[in-house]
């Protein structure tokens, strides 16, 4: 059995295609996202008593499999199934408990999540799982914010939206700086929708996973995936990935507003290779990213130490 992974990035970046297309691995589940539930149960711990208890125990297994969030999972768990899971005492052990007994259900034994809250939690979820792996996926954020201006959630402006892509595309990169190319993995959403199965293969290896081809077929499986009261939020999961998906912007945008978004969010774009106007410097920021991750990977440990 594997470490968990997680699935990170900024909202409407892909995250959801990728946990589709690694939920169709036969050895991998990774159920529709929980929105921050666990970090929100972590602070209300205390009303459920002592957790290395059978009673206590029980009384926050029954009130997550309540949550709305558990219930979209649409498989029969149990307090039963997820206690008979549990590997190891404390609250991590019934959050890895709830995913196992989940996999399990699925004929499965190697678990993910993917929340792109996620991307300001790392810290947390490396206290409660220090060997799990960071998978993250970024998609020009000029795509990524028209595309949240769709939807009847996230942002409304596009330029505050620029900046907290801007933030915390550059944060999570800070510290897959301080965790490595054995725990972190960053791809960007044009690849992987260019060429799929070469990035699948290339995450299988990060995962220790045996390549499937089933994941390539994933837009055939949807049903098995999402669930259908949330399926018109990934209307083009029901389709291959296609190229022409990426660099909407191009014909979506305005040239005012491409400029005001570059003012914004440009050092990071082309950090990552992504087209922008000309006449901009083009210098990395590998010295400050390295002091950064520095600072990130000090306060880690400390973190790590204390838990």
């Amino acid at each position: 059995m594997n470490p968990p992974f997680f699935v990170v990035g900024f909202q409407r970046s892909g995250t959801t295609l990728l946990r589709v297309m690694l939920d169709n691995h036969p050895d991998v589940a990774v159920p529709l996202d929980t929105t921050g539930l666990w970090s929100r149960m972590e602070s209300e711990l205390a009303r459920f008593g002592d957790l290395n208890s059978p009673e206590g125990a029980s009384r926050l297994v029954r009130d997550l499999l309540a949550e709305e969030r558990i219930r979209l999972w649409e498989v029969p768990l149990t307090v039963e199934n997820v206690l008979t899971a549990r590997r190891w005492l404390g609250y991590p052990g019934i959050i890895d408990a709830c995913y196992l007994a989940y996999a399990r259900l699925k004929g499965k034994q190697n678990w993910g999540d993917k929340d792109p809250g996620n991307m300001l939690r790392i810290p947390t979820l490396l206290r409660w799982f220090p060997e799990a792996r960071f998978l993250h996926i970024i998609r020009d954020g000029r795509d990524a914010c028209l595309s949240q201006l769709k939807q009847d959630f996230g942002f409304d402006d596009c330029l505050p939206c620029a900046e907290a892509w801007r933030e915390q595309v550059w944060w999570v990169r800070s510290i897959g700086q301080v965790l490595g190319p054995a725990r972190y993995l960053e791809l960007r959403y044009e690849d992987l929708t260019e060429d799929p199965e070469c990035w699948l293969r290339r995450i299988c290896d990060f995962l220790d996973l045996n390549y499937s081809p089933a994941m390539l077929d994933y837009h055939q499986r949807v049903e098995h995936s999402v669930p259908a009261s949330k399926r018109h939020l990934w209307p083009l999961l029901a389709e291959p990935p296609k190229a022409e998906n990426s660099f909407r912007w191009k014909a979506e945008m305005s040239g005012s507003l491409r400029m005001a978004f570059e003012k914004r969010a440009g050092q990071v774009l082309r950090e990552l290779r992504y087209e922008t106007l000309p006449g901009h410097p083009t210098g990395g920021q590998g010295a400050e990213l390295a002091s950064v991750a520095r600072r990130i990977w000090n306060g880690l440990r400390r973190r790590i130490r204390r838990s």
